[in-house]
């Protein structure tokens, strides 16, 4: 069973990959790394490879995010066939099941430092556009209705506000 700590680093590897830039490729130079920042935009050089960086490092960078959306197919398969296998012990004995409940102001702290969400706040809710990570958080919690992020985890109508949000914000990722 994993603990508690690995769940959220899981959780947390999952977030960043999703906000990740994708398409990583290789300059005809062999130097720069290019990547697709923004969904439906051309890709843009983001990392210029020194020469100490050697063929496997460089094919390793390219290939990252591909190779953790295989692992991370692998571990959903492999987690949906124990759940198949292995009837969840909670089933069973539902008083005993206390589950933490999930920490949404810990994701939106996430999704305010990645530059897809950045770049939807520019285009759906008018944040300037600046990478002052100070005016990323003040344009979300005024969106919120909130005072802190933690108040997504302890007022229900500003948790529901960040759901929204979220479902928006992944709504106008899939389609940009």
């Amino acid at each position: 069973m994993a603990s508690p700590a690995d769940v959220q680093r899981l959780q947390q590897i999952r977030v960043r990959h999703a906000d990740a830039s994708t398409d990583w490729s290789l300059a005809s130079d062999s130097k720069a790394i290019f990547a697709r920042v923004v969904p439906g935009t051309p890709p843009v050089a983001i990392v210029e490879a020194t020469d100490d960086c050697d063929w496997p490092d460089r094919g390793f960078l390219i290939g990252a995010h591909s190779d953790i959306a295989f692992l991370l197919r692998l571990l959903k398969d492999a987690f949906d066939e124990i759940r198949r296998l292995k009837p969840r012990q909670a089933m069973r004995q539902p008083e005993q099941r206390q589950e933490k409940p999930k920490d949404h102001a810990a994701e939106c702290a996430m999704k305010c430092s990645s530059q897809a969400f950045r770049q939807y706040l520019i285009e759906r809710h008018g944040l300037e556009s600046t990478g002052d990570s100070i005016r990323v958080e003040s344009r979300v919690r005024s969106i919120l209705n909130v005072q802190s992020r933690g108040e997504i985890n302890t007022d229900e109508n500003a948790r529901q506000r960040w759901l929204s949000l979220r479902a928006d914000f992944e709504a106008w990722r899939i389609h940009a």
